[in-house]
């Protein structure tokens, strides 16, 4: 258990902590951009060397530089890794920050600038835990690493071969992942995995260049070739028609469903939220839960071809572009159902169109059994005082699989931000009360994981 002198040294060097994160934050790091990100780099592994940590800047050509950082401990024969990144979202739009956004500054007791809460404010959160230890007890009650990547904001792209390239340097026996909250009453969440995702360009050409649009009368349009093949994919019952599409999948078992059940959903204030009358199909809220944990989809991200300007004119497009993303689920295997989707089009006679793939992600999940999601539940409700809410996983996507699949490691996602943080917006912030709460959280989770 974490002990008074820990959560002193905490509480006492607050707002030394939140220098730290303004420093980091201070140092746009945009990866859309490529804009910082070796100097970005450089100032995580000086914070890391800081700690004591052996350190190394893993490069590969085209990628930003992947910070790695280890520190031994005597105290357990266990290994977690921190899994953080030191890239952000681009800033825009400017006008709506009340202060410069890569000039973070305290105002009511909240950090605010681009990457505060997400990732840098807990990525600092991470190191301040160590250091705490090493300040109060010498040394974390279980031997740490840490994996700072700076591509998490394009889709990972190159953590995968980072990771294959130097599998022995992760390898650990648990994973805490990049972000943790509490809701909007306080109430600590712990989420336990991630959907995966196949995201796909569809390129329809039908003629060289625009035309009249007089002429289709007599011109393939490439625009309704597009429209009839969106309709082969999903129908009116939100099902995708592609055959195999959901070979495997299971639904939750009873002990999932209960877990499911506590979890608080307000689905009024869901749809209220995006001005939705209701969710699809008429579903109610306990459906709807479920769907965002264990439902694929299919989403069309974007459509664009033609003349879409002011008032009219009169085109037959050559070409036309839709961008899809498709969640999966822990069953299914994003190569495969790759495979499936080209030769169901090529089946239907879509083999002119073109199928660019963006990225492929498979699904990851722990157990909420498992020692390291019990070690964070127990974790939560010992420094929150109440039950946290549990997340079987997450309706978003991020490169989880890499760690648990690959090493078949546990993950588990809690932090020191909130809600309300308005993460990829204007303000960003991270609350200094929820930094405090969030490590003393992690620490926790440590100590009773690294006892079991």
């Amino acid at each position: 258990m974490v002990d008074d002198n820990f959560k002193k040294y905490v509480s006492d060097n607050l707002n030394v902590f939140a220098k730290d994160i303004i420093k980091l934050a201070s140092q746009p790091s945009v990866s859309a951009r490529k804009e910082g990100i070796e100097e970005c780099a450089a100032i995580v592994e000086k914070m890391l060397r800081d700690i004591g940590a052996t350190t190394k800047v893993l490069r590969m050509e085209g990628a930003a530089p992947l910070v790695y950082g280890e520190l031994k401990s005597s105290k357990s024969s266990k290994t977690i890794m921190f899994y953080n990144h030191y890239d952000v979202q681009p800033e825009e739009p400017l006008e709506l920050w009340k202060s410069p956004p890569f000039k973070p500054e305290i105002r009511d007791g909240r950090i605010y600038g681009r990457g505060v809460s997400d990732d840098k404010g807990e990525l600092v959160s991470r190191l301040k835990i160590v250091e705490s230890y090493q300040k109060t007890s010498r040394e974390p009650p279980c031997s740490v690493k840490f994996c700072f990547e700076g591509e998490e904001e394009t889709g990972s792209v190159h953590l995968g071969d980072y990771i294959s390239n130097h599998s022995d340097l992760f390898k650990a026996d648990g994973v805490i992942w990049e972000y943790g909250t509490v809701d909007t009453k306080g109430t600590p969440k712990v989420t336990l995995g991630v959907k995966g995702m196949i995201y796909v360009e569809f390129v329809v050409k039908s003629l060289s260049q625009d035309a009249h649009s007089s002429y289709s009368a007599v011109l393939p349009s490439a625009p309704w070739r597009l429209v009839r093949l969106l309709n082969l994919l999903k129908d009116e019952n939100e099902r995708i028609l592609v055959p195999g599409w959901y070979d495997g999948v299971s639904t939750l078992a009873e002990d999932e469903l209960e877990v499911l059940q506590e979890m608080p959903f307000d689905g009024a204030e869901f749809r209220k939220t995006y001005g939705a009358d209701k969710f699809l199909g008429g579903m109610g809220d306990d459906q709807a839960k479920k769907a965002l944990i264990q439902r694929p989809t299919a989403n069309i991200a974007g459509i664009w071809a033609g003349y879409i300007g002011p008032g009219s004119k009169t085109v037959l497009p050559k070409e036309i572009h839709a961008k899809m993303d498709f969640r999966l689920v822990p069953e299914q295997d994003p190569e495969d159902l790759w495979k499936k989707m080209r030769a169901y089009l090529d089946g239907n006679g879509f083999t002119d169109v073109e199928m660019q793939l963006e990225s492929m992600e498979p699904a990851a999940r722990t157990s909420y059994k498992h020692p390291f999601a019990q070690a964070a539940i127990k974790a939560a409700e010992g420094v929150y005082a109440k039950k946290p809410i549990v997340e079987l996983g997450s309706p978003g996507t991020g490169p989880l699989y890499l760690f648990t699949r690959r090493y078949n490691m546990p993950s588990v996602d809690i932090g020191v931000s909130a809600m309300d943080g308005d993460i990829h917006a204007p303000n960003e912030n991270l609350k200094l009360e929820n930094l405090q709460n969030g490590m003393y959280w992690i620490a926790e989770t440590m100590e009773l994981y690294s006892a079991s």
